[in-house]
């Protein structure tokens, strides 16, 4: 077996769905970066700057750039913690939870568009094994 063929898959699955998630995402005046952040205060609720960072998988030198646009959009606040100064709390907004009321539902209706091509045994499959291949990745 090629395995080399399974690492090209893999790619350019992953390139098809991030092509498509920047294209519906773009519908909505966001960036994935941006779109990542509130959907992590969405369903995760205030979080430090920390903990957005490893939760949207970015560096914290651009974190602090989309931090700093969407609260020009009014979608988010950035507080001092008050229990530790040198930390930054960020919650979103009235105006950060309505888009994503909005445009959540609609985002996944989209990414379900692909994922309805495989049956729930099939994608229940594919989790695991993306599961697999995540760990033994960071193991090497």
């Amino acid at each position: 077996m090629d395995s080399l063929k399974t690492i090209t898959i893999l790619f350019r699955a992953q390139k098809s769905l991030e092509n498509l998630i920047k294209h519906d995402i773009k519908k909505y005046g966001l960036n994935p970066s941006e779109f990542g952040v509130l959907e992590a205060l969405y369903h995760k609720g205030a979080l430090s700057i920390k903990e957005i960072t490893e939760k949207v998988l970015m560096p914290n030198s651009s974190m602090s750039y989309v931090v700093d646009t969407l609260m020009k959009k009014s979608y988010i606040s950035k507080k001092a913690s008050k229990s530790d100064k040198r930390l930054f709390i960020v919650a979103l907004k009235p105006q950060g939870k309505r888009l994503m009321d909005e445009i959540y539902p609609k985002h996944v209706a989209q990414l379900r568009k692909v994922l309805n091509g495989l049956s729930l045994e099939e994608e229940t499959a594919l989790q695991q094994y993306l599961k697999v291949i995540g760990k033994l990745g960071e193991a090497l």
